[in-house]
């Protein structure tokens, strides 16, 4: 198995965080900066995929993967429904998206 650069799994942990950001940020509490831009990136990258070819189940696939913790994303992925490689090239194009965003290597 090929082992993935150390932001990929900073990236992904961004990406959980989103759920909670927006609930404080919908609460009235001040973000800080970091959190801001967390927040951010996410929501920009998250418009970014619903532009693109499938977005919708693209969107559902995060959503389920990562903001509700309910799926695997094999689990995900046949909800959609999709076939698993087709969820995890999405999954993997959106880190990359988000990861260039934060311009990681």
């Amino acid at each position: 198995m090929r082992q993935r650069e150390d932001w990929w799994e900073y990236t992904k942990r961004i990406i959980r965080s989103y759920p909670a950001l927006e609930r404080k940020r919908k609460a009235g509490k001040e973000l800080t900066a970091h959190e801001q831009r967390r927040l951010d990136c996410v929501s920009w990258a998250l418009e970014e995929i619903q532009r693109m070819p499938g977005g919708r189940a693209r969107r559902e696939i995060i959503q389920r993967v990562y903001f509700d913790n309910s799926h695997t994303l094999y689990g995900a992925a046949l909800l959609v429904p999709i076939g698993e490689a087709t969820a995890k090239r999405w999954n993997a194009e959106f880190i990359r998206l988000l990861a260039k965003k934060f311009d990681f290597p």
